[in-house]
């Protein structure tokens, strides 16, 4: 096995583990993409595709539930998850136009305070006001809990913010019952990741092919078919740890982690 299709499954592993795990799987993949030196464009196309294969993981996991969407009657749900996108997108677009991409997706900077800010977040977050049996299913949601949730979308943008971690938390927070915090948060994950994979793709395709570096089309294969498999069983993983409230765990090695990436970026900065 060549070493860039190694490279290209490592970050596959990782991105289906971090997509959904609280962890951040944009902050890994800025890690892991200056440490195996992929150069932006290359890493750009790579990170779309492997964020696709872990679209494609909650699309079947929560196939079931999509369906259930199209009755009438849950109407007022799609709306709620429409509207909890709206944020993450203009923060997106905004981040674009700016041309604060360069900053915020390939600086390590970024995903160091970031893996703190989620570690902190995972310590307090991670817990209910009442006990579950108390706290209102998502179909009871109110559109100013809604937007919270949505908001915290947004703010994991940053690398090293866990989205699923972010929103979770949020939701927990606004009295959201715990199986019901996590479904809300990976079906409002399914507008979010399919607006900006298909953005990102679009200017991926649109750079000529010499700036897009090495990563072959089977690799690229490779890396959706990894991501999505490995992405699907986190998924039911994620689920079965929130339910026995062990997400909390996680804080210590971002931590670590956190720590770990700004000792190596302030050196970098200075060498």
């Amino acid at each position: 096995m060549g070493a860039p299709l190694f490279k290209v499954l490592i970050l596959a592993v990782v991105q289906g583990i971090a997509e959904f795990l609280p962890i951040s799987s944009s902050g890994h993949l800025t890690v892991l993409s200056k440490l195996f030196g992929f150069d932006p464009d290359c890493s750009l196309l790579l990170t779309v595709i492997l964020h696709a294969g872990t679209l494609a993981a909650i699309i079947i996991f929560y196939f079931k539930e999509l369906i259930k969407l199209l009755h009438p009657q849950n109407y007022r749900m799609v709306g709620l998850l429409l509207l909890a996108t709206v944020p993450v997108g203009i923060t997106g677009v905004a981040i674009s136009k700016l041309g604060f991409e360069e900053t915020v997706f390939n600086n390590l900077f970024v995903p160091g305070v970031g893996f703190i800010i989620t570690a902190t977040l995972l310590r307090w977050g991670l817990h209910s006001r009442e006990s579950d049996e108390e706290c209102l299913p998502m179909e009871k949601m109110s559109v100013r809990t809604c937007i919270y949730i949505g908001l915290a979308q947004a703010f994991a943008i940053l690398p090293g913010v866990s989205r699923s971690g972010s929103t979770i938390s949020a939701a927990l927070r606004s009295g959201i019952k715990k199986a019901d915090a996590a479904r809300f948060s990976f079906l409002m994950a399914i507008p979010a990741i399919g607006g900006a994979v298909g953005y990102k793709l679009l200017s991926a395709l649109t750079k000529p092919k010499t700036q897009l570096g090495s990563v072959s089309t089977h690799e690229l294969l490779l890396g959706f078919l990894v991501s999505a498999v490995v992405g699907y069983f986190a998924l039911w993983l994620l689920l079965d740890m929130l339910k026995k409230g062990k997400l909390q765990a996680f804080s210590w090695y971002l931590y670590c982690l956190g720590t770990a990436v700004l000792i190596w970026a302030f050196i970098s900065f200075f060498i």
